[in-house]
C-alpha cells in the first residue's frame, strides 16, 4: 500500500517523497487515515517503527485543510515524557511544516530550559509539544490556554505512566475541552495504559 492510498494533501505526498519515505509502515497504515478521519486512536508498535510520522502526517494535513489556520491558541497538544522525545517530535513537525500552503507552527516545551522564551512563543503556536511539567508551569504563568486543543496526542504514553506523570497528565485532562480527538501511542501496552485508554478514548481504533 503506498503513501498515496492514506488520504494525505498533495503537497504532504511530495514532501513524503523527497524525504525518500519508500512505503508506510504498519502503524502508519492503519493509523493515518483513522486519524484523518476524526478517529481516537490506540496504537501500539516497537521504537522505530514510525509511530511519530504515523500522527504528525496527518494532523498537518487536517491543520491545511480546515479553512483558517491563523488560531490565536494551540489545537494541537503533544504530551511526551522527556525533552529528547519533545526534540525528536518536533523536528518531525519541522521536516513536513514547510510544504503546507498554509502558515502551521509547531513549538516543543520542556524543562531545563529557559521559560521565558517558551512564554513567549507558546501562544502563538498551532502544535504544542510539551513535557507536563513544563506545561503545568506555563499554564500557571497564563502563558497559554488549552481551551482552543481539539486534538489531543500522548506519545510514548507507557513511558510517560512509568515515570510518574500520571498525576500531572490528569490535571493537564481537566483543562481540555471534553469535544477533542485522542491518539495514545506507545511501545507496550500495560495495565497502567489500560485504565489511562478507558479514560481517554472513545470507540478507537
Amino acid at each position: 500500500m503506498p503513501f498515496t492510498s492514506l488520504g494525505l494533501s498533495p503537497t504532504l505526498l511530495k514532501a513524503i517523497r523527497d524525504e525518500g519515505f519508500p512505503t508506510p509502515t504498519p502503524i502508519q497504515k492503519t493509523a493515518i487515515p483513522a486519524v484523518i478521519h476524526g478517529k481516537d486512536v490506540l496504537g501500539i508498535a516497537k521504537t522505530g517503527s514510525g509511530k511519530t510520522a504515523g500522527y504528525v502526517l496527518p494532523i498537518l494535513h487536517k491543520l491545511q485543510a480546515a479553512s483558517d489556520t491563523q488560531y490565536r491558541e494551540p489545537t494541537v497538544l503533544v504530551l511526551v515524557p522527556t525533552r529528547e522525545l519533545a526534540d525528536q517530535v518536533q523536528q518531525v513537525f519541522q521536516t513536513f511544516i514547510p510544504s503546507l500552503s498554509e502558515r502551521v507552527t509547531s513549538l516543543a516545551v520542556y524543562g531545563g530550559a529557559s521559560i521565558n522564551p517558551q512564554m513567549q512563543a507558546i501562544g502563538k503556536a498551532n502544535i504544542v509539544i510539551a513535557t507536563p511539567g513544563r506545561l503545568l508551569e506555563l499554564l500557571e504563568k497564563n502563558a497559554v490556554r488549552l481551551s482552543s486543543i481539539s486534538t489531543l496526542v500522548l506519545d510514548e504514553a507507557d513511558k510517560m505512566l512509568n515515570l510518574g506523570f500520571k498525576e500531572e497528565v490528569d490535571r493537564i485532562l481537566t483543562l481540555l475541552p471534553e469535544r477533542r480527538q485522542n491518539l495514545l501511542f506507545s511501545a507496550t501496552l500495560s495495565d497502567d495504559l489500560g485504565l489511562i485508554q478507558q479514560v481517554l478514548l472513545h470507540d478507537p481504533l
